[in-house]
């Protein structure tokens, strides 16, 4: 593969998305806009990616990216002029230009770039994509299958708003000549701005007309407000879902469920619908996530039982042929082989063994105020029903545990541990 400097585009203040944050920052799939194109980049040119950002943005995106060069537009002068920003940092004389807010484009697909921009011996190469519904983009004027002009929606005429196929504004172009062209776009008098798909134009008129491929018009979409977030999001999840069956595992209602970026499920596990699986997540063959359930930065072992209406929070494993079922809440801890919490309990900030039953209403105190405690709970251990657990604490082996004992002393193994207030029975007078 030929070397590439890769320019992300990334200088806009995102006036248009009324979301929390920055466009850039909003999480798709459990990972910033952004970085679903810097890891994209990454693939191409390895460290050798620059963003051009706003004085306003740099701060986060360098606490948010790693590895990458960063450049300011110092005025907001449109497409034109960020690309010049960076002129200064590029390396290689061929250049990729992306944008930070095109999430989906495909690694596959900027391979198929770089292979047309090869093939063809070309100067300039760039993605195009057709749509049945061509409004608001920009329409590709061709020539003997060359790029002619690129005309933008408010210019164009009734004829060429006909045309379906539009321009992603995404490109591989040799950048001496470009930053060449790029000089020679002229500031639009209306919005006092340099727009890059003038290049295009510019290009033909040297007898140098881009070259193009085709891509998936999904790859393609880019996000200005919160209904193209919640646009782009559904065709990634769709996605996911669809690698996911691939493989072999049953989603009973995918429409209703959401899946990160990063999220690992082996074949033979059966999800049903309303689950909601985020960051880090391992599910291994076998096991059952049942609905309404929650998980995160947890593992999951072999022919597990999840739920339902069960919440599995970060640094949690459950080891296999283990059951957490409804409303039980697993947070930053190891649960054992062949261990059951069936209902209504909280378990944070420990480590169970095999084997060990938890009945239903027990919740491990782990916080004292000031620290987090660990309770060990060792093999063959039942608790029993309503228990309160105060750590830090050791039950041993085989212990059992009555129901509504308050525990605030180790336990030692094979012993029965009961801990109740006196019944009194008072007559009413």
């Amino acid at each position: 593969m030929i070397k590439v400097t890769t320019v992300i585009l990334a200088a806009g203040k995102s006036t248009r998305f009324k979301g929390p944050k920055s466009k850039l920052l909003q999480e798709l799939a459990g990972l910033p806009i952004i970085c679903h194109v810097v890891n994209a980049a990454k693939k191409i040119s390895g460290q050798d990616v620059i963003i051009v950002c706003n004085k306003n943005n740099i701060k986060d995106l360098k606490l948010l990216i790693k590895d990458c060069k960063f450049v300011i537009q110092k005025n907001q002068k449109g497409t034109a002029d960020a690309i010049n920003s960076a002129k200064k940092l590029i390396k290689q004389k061929n250049l990729l230009i992306l944008f930070g807010d095109v999430p989906l484009l495909s690694i596959q697909t900027i391979k198929k770039l770089i292979l047309n921009f090869k093939k063809n011996n070309s100067l300039a190469s760039m993605l195009a994509f057709t749509t049945l519904n061509p409004y608001g983009y920009g329409r590709i004027k061709l020539k003997k299958n060359k790029i002619l002009k690129v005309i933008e929606e408010i210019n164009a005429n009734n004829e060429e708003k006909k045309i379906t196929i539009c321009n992603s504004g995404i490109m591989l172009v040799n950048s001496n000549v470009f930053f060449k062209n790029l000089y020679l776009i002229k500031i639009n008098k209306i919005n006092k701005e340099k727009y890059l798909p003038d290049i295009f134009e510019i290009y033909s008129k040297n007898n140098n007309p881009f070259s193009f491929i085709i891509s998936p018009e999904d790859e393609m979409h880019g996000v200005n407000t919160l209904s193209d977030f919640i646009n782009v999001d559904n065709i990634l999840q769709k996605k996911l879902i669809k690698n996911f069956i691939d493989k072999g595992v049953l989603i009973s209602k995918p429409e209703t469920c959401f899946f990160s970026f990063d999220t690992i499920v082996e074949k033979g596990v059966i999800i049903e619908q309303n689950v909601t699986i985020k960051n880090n997540v391992k599910i291994k063959s076998g096991t059952l996530i049942k609905s309404n359930s929650y998980l995160e930065g947890a593992k999951i072992e072999k022919n597990c039982i999840i739920g339902p209406f069960a919440r599995i929070r970060p640094s949690s494993l459950i080891r296999k042929n283990s059951k957490i079922g409804n409303f039980v809440e697993v947070k930053n801890s190891i649960i054992g082989e062949k261990s059951s919490i069936s209902h209504l309990s909280y378990i944070g900030d420990s480590n169970i063994g095999k084997n060990v039953n938890i009945g239903a209403g027990t919740i491990t105190c782990n916080f004292d105020g000031k620290i987090k405690n660990k309770t060990i709970i060792k093999e063959g251990s039942f608790i029993g029903s309503n228990c309160s657990l105060v750590a830090p604490l050791v039950i041993n082996k085989n212990v059992k545990i009555g129901a509504g004992s308050v525990i605030t002393q180790d336990i030692p193994s094979n012993n029965l541990a009961i801990e109740r207030s006196q019944l009194k029975i008072i007559k009413k007078k």
